[in-house]
């Protein structure tokens, strides 16, 4: 038997070259609302409890609007008897949010898809005087202020979602970002290591959690998160490859190195640095 989504879980609304266009997570009732331009889009949904999945869904200039319906499948043993526990714990506090508050919280969501910052720190506030407890809130919060080049901002509404949800896992990374932003790399991978404990399927924070490990030169744990996300769909993250290749070099791998640059030649051949791997493939093969 089908039921709505939990509050809380992570929906991306990608372009047809697999980029980010807007983010969101559904409500009490697990619904998300999107502003969005006809074209070709794809779904990503992914939280606690439930299985990745990856919709595509075409806009038609005549639509003026669109639902999509989506079923998400829990992380189960398959006896078909329903919901697992997991897929459906929510922090008790969003449980509790009224309905005041969730219309400011979508409103900021809104005002932030369409990179209005200042309209969507306006509405997330509104949000937290009215549920001071609202952990998507100071979610929200904190992108708005990170896109307004307030890492002060953005990095205590981060600390303070993740102190009112362990289990935020979208938060953490957000916070990683926070942590990237000011050369802070060791604990950006402290942060994503703790992402990865609740959500160890990201691609994407695999993809980071690499690319910290790489910069503090914790080479193994690199390569073992870039392959890793080699084994999941990875749109838009081909760059987990030269990731990967830079620290085969580093262990004096460079067979397997000049795999790495080749793949993401594969997957990404008008890439930035396609230039900079194949030159890293002679270089490689040179050497030998």
């Amino acid at each position: 038997m089908t039921q709505p989504a939990p509050a809380g879980i992570t929906v991306q609304l990608m372009d047809g070259f697999g980029s980010v266009e807007l983010e969101g997570h559904t409500n009490n009732s697990g619904q998300v609302r999107f502003t969005i331009l006809s074209g070709e889009h794809s779904i990503h949904i992914f939280g606690r409890g439930i299985e990745e999945s990856n919709t595509p869904m075409q806009i038609l200039p005549v639509e003026m609007h669109k639902s999509e319906n989506i079923i998400v499948h829990s992380k189960n043993d398959g006896s078909g008897s329903g919901p697992s526990a997991s897929s459906q714990t929510v922090p008790a506090r969003r449980l509790n949010v009224p309905g005041k508050a969730q219309q400011e919280f979508e409103r900021g969501s809104t005002a932030l898809g369409h990179k209005e910052w200042p309209e969507a720190k306006k509405r997330f506030e509104a949000a937290l005087g009215i549920f001071p407890d609202y952990d998507l809130a100071y979610n929200g919060l904190g992108d708005a202020d990170m896109a307004s080049g307030d890492m002060a901002g953005a990095r205590t509404a981060f600390e303070k979602a993740i102190a009112l949800n362990k289990n935020f896992a979208e938060a953490y990374r957000n916070l990683a970002r926070v942590a990237f932003a000011e050369h802070n790399f060791e604990e950006a991978d402290n942060l994503l290591t703790q992402s990865l404990a609740i959500e160890p399927s990201n691609a994407r924070a695999l993809t980071y959690a690499a690319n910290a490990e790489l910069l503090t030169h914790k080479y193994k744990e690199a390569i073992e998160h870039a392959r890793k996300v080699h084994t999941m769909p990875h749109d838009g993250l081909a760059s987990v490859h030269i990731v990967a290749a830079r620290a085969l070099e580093a262990t004096q791998q460079p067979q397997e190195a000049a795999k790495e640059y080749q793949l993401y030649i594969d997957e990404d051949p008008k890439g930035r640095d396609v230039a900079m791997a194949r030159d890293s493939i002679v270089r490689l093969g040179a050497s030998q």
